[in-house]
């Protein structure tokens, strides 16, 4: 499932061999010959086991992992039975998919610092020496890096000033533009800003004010009429940025001395086993060095090309560049000035403003970025229509692509780990495979129906690009296709509740899901709206009634920890019993259900993940506390057996179901005001949430 927000790229490693986009390719080991004989229970299980396997890596669209997995679905659609030789006589519909920006061509990404002579007199430092020139060019990648919040394509010259942390605030009566004049210079700022972590501090100093933003110390420089501005990495986000990456390098190292153990004790015949270590060795190995590059990169205070997000302004023209601390250090030796580290604590102990003009030093800079875009693949198989009917279409998708290795979408900031992705979305497009058997075979018996076309989506976690290319070009015309189908997280069923969003988004398909249902015995919870950030909404946006059926957000959502063993089978198999019995009414049914406009803005459903540790009983007058567990999160906040909760949060509450519904939204570990009634009496009470237990 889609993720809106954005954070820090990463680049991936790993020993998958490069493949073109275009024409994907199975590995040569593929597990798919081992399922010919398994009936579809067990090939769902095996599909599921193989696509969040740690050999794919979290199928992130800047991976090669992706065209692995896209070439496992597409045999495994022939192997069900589907017509494939849909695109050119293939499955593949390629994406192009824009992943962040990069540096361009090396000699367009340049910074150099001149000076004919220091600030002695007469050409005479103040020990009486001769001065001598300054001539300091800072290779790319190591003591300077093009930001993409700066100007794509642009070039800057001028005399140099050090502004300081770049930061007007009157409200904190603090300018370190105050006694400059930054017109047609270029400006070195620091990061953050004063007494960052300072309680005392003129700013906060417990968290970042908006002036330690990237956006408003470059928003704030261009005012000032600088025409380009060199950021340096302050010191604490540098000794951050290295412990988390000696951080990921011992976990790295803890893996690879477990591999080797295993190694060691792997029997030399086994089938596959020790090459499969040696090859994760390999990658661990891979890793490793990398991480070695990054502590390097980051030890010199640089920051990645996106680490300071876009640019603030869209008609910022001018370059931005970050250098290393080293480097300033060399300009600020030539003036007789203190190291940056001396500056920086003088700023952070006085807070006062201490900027000033490096006298006859000028830069020269330059930068080129360009979009970074990489292709992919939806897939495609088709269960052909027949007799009247056989001209119109239903569609079943579900996205393949998941985060990757972290960074982009991933929800555990600062963690390079393979984001396996069983539940997002292995579950669901091991599902999809599963109905294209199972509808395949139901569906011989009818003498008209239509055709029913499966679509695994590439790069729906990049904001839903595959089902919205599919929309723009689709094999089969947008006009004859009656309903889309999407399944996105179906495997984690608890309380046997499942989620169906869009019953409104057609006339007749919500009476479609209860018949359904009677057979299946869901705890349905029904959603009319056909929009919602999974690929659904593509096809509702372009007219077409939706079906998304979904098992609700849980804490393992877009980080490393939603694997294969957290899986619930059982509920996924009747799940994709209930997705065929209701796609098999969509492909027979005489008439096609009528579009219906719904509600926008709708709120994805969690699991309940964290509880109160109360048995609860609806009385006339409200909900009162019938029993507590001994340590639990009430009984530890105060509460007591008797207490009627009025309410939780900001919500009210009348019934037991509106203290599951309002707990929806919390995460163990939560605090949680809670107001009671006690014997006549209104009482506060900040409790603690605990995780719900297991099973």
């Amino acid at each position: 499932m889609m993720l809106r927000c954005l954070s820090l790229g990463i680049a991936l490693l790993g020993v998958i061999t490069a493949v073109d986009a275009t024409e994907p390719v199975a590995s040569i080991d593929s597990p798919i010959a081992k399922m010919r004989h398994l009936d579809w229970q067990g090939q769902l299980q095996a599909d599921l086991a193989y696509l969040c396997s740690d050999d794919l890596r979290g199928r992130s669209v800047t991976d090669d992992s992706i065209h692995v997995a896209a070439a496992y679905l597409a045999e495994r659609f022939q192997q069900a039975g589907l017509d494939t030789d849909l695109i050119a006589g293939k499955p593949f519909q390629e994406v192009e998919t824009f992943v962040g920006i990069e540096v361009g061509a090396r000699e367009n990404n340049h910074l150099e610092f001149r000076s004919a002579s220091a600030p002695g007199e007469s050409g005479l430092d103040t020990d009486g020496d001769q001065d001598k020139t300054l001539d300091l060019d800072l290779p790319l990648g190591i003591e300077m890096n093009p930001l993409a919040m700066g100007a794509d394509r642009a070039q800057a010259a001028g005399r140099v000033i050090f502004a300081g942390y770049g930061i007007t605030a009157p409200e904190f009566d603090y300018d370190d533009y105050a006694n400059i004049d930054v017109r047609d210079a270029v400006v070195i700022v620091l990061r953050k800003e004063p007494g960052n972590t300072d309680p005392a501090s003129r700013f906060d100093g417990r968290r970042n004010t908006p002036h330690a933003y990237f956006s408003t110390k470059v928003s704030n420089a261009i005012r000032h009429g600088a025409v380009g501005i060199i950021i340096v990495n302050d010191r604490a986000s540098v000794a951050e940025a290295i412990a988390k990456i000696d951080d990921m390098t011992r976990r790295e190292w803890a893996r690879r001395t477990q591999l080797l153990e295993r190694l060691r004790e792997s029997p030399g015949d086994a089938s596959g086993g020790p090459q499969a270590l040696a090859d994760n060795l390999a990658a661990i190995d891979s890793v490793i060095a990398g991480y070695k590059t990054d502590r390097e990169f980051a030890a010199n205070g640089l920051l990645g090309i996106s680490e300071a997000g876009d640019r603030p302004e869209p008609n910022t023209k001018i370059p931005v560049v970050c250098v290393s601390r080293g480097a300033v250090d060399q300009l600020f030796q030539g003036q007789k000035r203190p190291t940056i580290d001396a500056i920086e604590q003088q700023l952070d102990r006085q807070q006062s403003p201490s900027s000033f003009e490096l006298v006859g030093v000028t830069a020269g800079m330059r930068v080129e970025l360009r979009s970074n875009k990489r292709l992919s693949n939806n897939v495609l198989g088709v269960i052909p229509g027949r007799g009247v009917l056989a001209d119109e279409t239903v569609i079943l998708g579900a996205h393949y692509d998941h985060v990757g290795l972290g960074g982009y979408g991933s929800l555990a900031p600062g963690t390079i780990a393979i984001h396996n992705g069983a539940d997002d979305n292995a579950s669901g497009a091991s599902a999809l495979v599963a109905c294209a058997r199972l509808l395949g075979e139901r569906l011989q018996s009818f003498d008209t129906h239509r055709r029913v076309l499966f679509v695994a989506f590439t790069a729906e976690e990049r904001g839903l690009l595959g089902s919205a290319h599919y929309v723009r070009q689709p094999r089969f015309s947008m006009n004859s296709t009656v309903a889309m189908i999407n399944l996105d997280m179906v495997g984690r069923l608890r309380d046997n509740e499942l989620t169906v969003y869009g019953t409104g988004s057609g006339d007749t398909l919500d009476p479609l899901v209860e018949q359904a249902n009677f057979r299946h015995e869901f705890n349905l919870f029904k959603v009319a709206s056909g929009y919602g950030p999974s690929d659904h909404q593509s096809f509702y946006e372009a007219g077409i009634p939706v079906l998304f059926f979904f098992t609700g957000l849980h804490s393992d959502y877009h980080r490393p920890s939603d694997d294969y063993e957290k899986i619930d089978f059982g509920g996924m198999f009747r799940i994709t019993e209930m997705v065929c019995d209701v796609s098999t009414q969509l492909a027979i049914a005489t008439s096609r259900p009528a579009r219906v406009e719904t509600q926008k803005g709708v709120t994805i459903r969690r699991q309940l993940t964290a509880v109160l540790g109360v048995t609860l009983a609806n009385q006339p007058g409200g909900v009162v506390l019938s029993g507590l567990s001994p340590g639990g999160a009430a009984t530890s906040g105060g509460l007591q057996v008797g207490d009627q909760i009025e309410r939780l949060g900001k919500a009210a509450v009348r019934s037991s179901t509106d203290v599951i519904e309002a707990l929806r939204g919390y995460s163990p570990g939560d605090s949680l005001d809670v107001e009671i009634l006690r014997q006549g009496q209104r009482y506060e009470r900040r409790i603690r949430l605990q995780a719900r237990p297991e099973g």
